[in-house]
């Protein structure tokens, strides 16, 4: 299976045979070919990449491109491969605190107006940072925290508590044990008693609430409508997966069917989005609501609890979905990174933060090419270039 990764393990850059000490490495150089070795003698079977490496006088920037075919890319994503089809994540959105997905106002976002004072929400998430004490807004429908209309969901890693927002600020709550996995989240109200669940379990200390009052404002997913006018305001840090909206409140029986078989689309349903198209600025909503949001800042990922089976006819899709270029029945992935090094005539030293060298190998060099060697018993990696 192909692999992206850093220069560690051992790695040989190959420019060429003769070491000139008047010949600078500085400069951009083509990387013709760099291929990764299990074996630390650099022998047997190899993954290979092309790109582009620029050497200042202390760091180096690495720009690698691999190509893959459907089943190396299948299992490059995490993907399991059956010799016909690739079985991984449906798609989510990955937030990085700042991001989020608007949705205009529309009338049908009122749960509480719909069908007495009662409604459910649900999601899955995926916290990136289980220590991050800000408040991870999921749904929200208000302008502020305790703004006396609208309603909004969000969790606090940090404080181990999943919270439920309606009128004011009288707030319900429950027990969140934080984990970096996929959970599935929902919170059903009536009146002024609320019920919150973490993957199908009433986990709710504290059930009370204000009724929600409607309001016109835009209903904004992994952020807080209006995030700039609150103090406290905290963007959700992770993925954000099958977000629903319903004008009923559900049992824990019908959550946990949710979990078990999948969201059902019916006439209770306000808003759905599966977070399957996995591509452009648009989050389409499945309901018959037309409750389209425009992504901001958020990116579509593979990773996702719902997991499908896609053949090699979608392989382009999940090429590009993932920021490939398709071409040719393979897909070309580029990644970059930078980090420093150390060079004392022909010993070349990749360098921690700290300045203490990491890996340390043998530098050829010509004007026209060059050869760095790295190895330890995990591996070894040959870097040809030229320029």
């Amino acid at each position: 299976m192909k692999r992206l990764f850093l220069i560690s393990l051992m790695v040989v850059i190959s420019c060429d045979e003769t070491t000139n000490e008047e010949v600078s490495l500085l400069g951009t150089w083509t990387i013709t070919s760099l291929k990764y070795y299990s074996n630390s003698d650099c022998s047997g079977e190899y993954d290979e990449s092309t790109g582009i490496i620029t050497f200042n006088e202390t760091s180096v920037y690495e720009e690698l491109v691999s190509e893959y075919s459907f089943q190396e890319y299948c299992q490059t994503i995490g993907g399991v491969y059956d010799g016909t089809y690739c079985l991984t994540g449906d798609g989510s959105l990955f937030f990085n605190g700042a991001d989020y997905v608007e949705v205009p106002h529309n009338e049908s976002l009122n749960i509480s107006d719909r069908n007495g004072n009662q409604g459910t929400l649900v999601a899955y998430i995926k916290i990136e940072d289980v220590s991050e004490v800000t408040y991870n807004r999921i749904i929200s429908k208000k302008s502020i925290w305790n703004a006396p209309t609208g309603y909004e969901l969000e969790v606090n890693p940090s404080q181990n508590i999943i919270t439920f927002l309606a009128g004011d600020d009288n707030y319900a709550r429950g027990e969140l044990i934080p984990t970096e996995e996929w959970m599935h989240v929902a919170v059903t109200f009536q009146d002024s008693i609320a019920t919150i669940y973490v993957n199908g379990t009433d986990v709710t200390f504290d059930n009370n609430i204000n009724p929600i009052v409607s309001d016109e404002v835009p209903l904004w997913i992994g952020n807080l409508t209006g995030s700039e006018d609150d103090p406290e305001g905290g963007g959700f840090y992770g993925h954000i997966d099958e977000v629903g909206v319903l004008d009923i409140e559900l049992s824990g029986d019908q959550v946990r069917d949710i979990i078990a078989n999948g969201f059902q689309v019916n006439s209770n349903v306000v808003a759905y989005w599966n977070f399957s198209l996995g591509e452009g600025e648009v989050l389409i909503d499945q309901s018959d609501n037309s409750n389209n949001g425009t992504i901001t800042g958020a990116v579509w990922a593979i990773d996702s609890p719902i997991e499908v089976q896609k053949n090699e006819n979608l392989f382009s899709q999940l090429c590009t979905n993932t920021g490939g270029d398709y071409s040719g029945s393979s897909c070309s992935i580029t990644t970059t990174s930078t980090w420093n090094y150390r060079l004392n005539l022909n010993e070349f030293c990749e360098m921690d933060s700290v300045g203490v060298s990491s890996y340390c190998g043998a530098l050829q060099l010509s004007p026209t090419d060059a050869t760095i060697t790295f190895s330890d018993d995990d591996g070894c990696m040959i870097i040809n270039c030229s320029r």
